[in-house]
């Protein structure tokens, strides 16, 4: 299993979709699908693949824009 992170322009802000999945073909179909779920179905896949790592932070926004 791997940490597959996207982030896009989103609506207004930005979206970001962090995912953990098999492997990479799984990981753009469940984010495509989200992307389509948020109303974002021309948003450009862009992801980028973590390894998991105990004791680690995956996402982490300040909210400061």
């Amino acid at each position: 299993m791997r940490i597959y992170k996207h982030i896009g322009k989103g609506h207004y802000i930005g979206s970001c979709i962090v995912i953990i999945a098999e492997d990479e073909d799984i990981a753009k179909h469940l984010i495509s699908i989200e992307l389509i779920n948020m109303g974002l179905r021309d948003e450009p896949l862009d992801i980028e693949e973590f390894e998991i790592i105990k004791n680690t932070i995956i996402v982490k926004q300040d909210g400061d824009y």
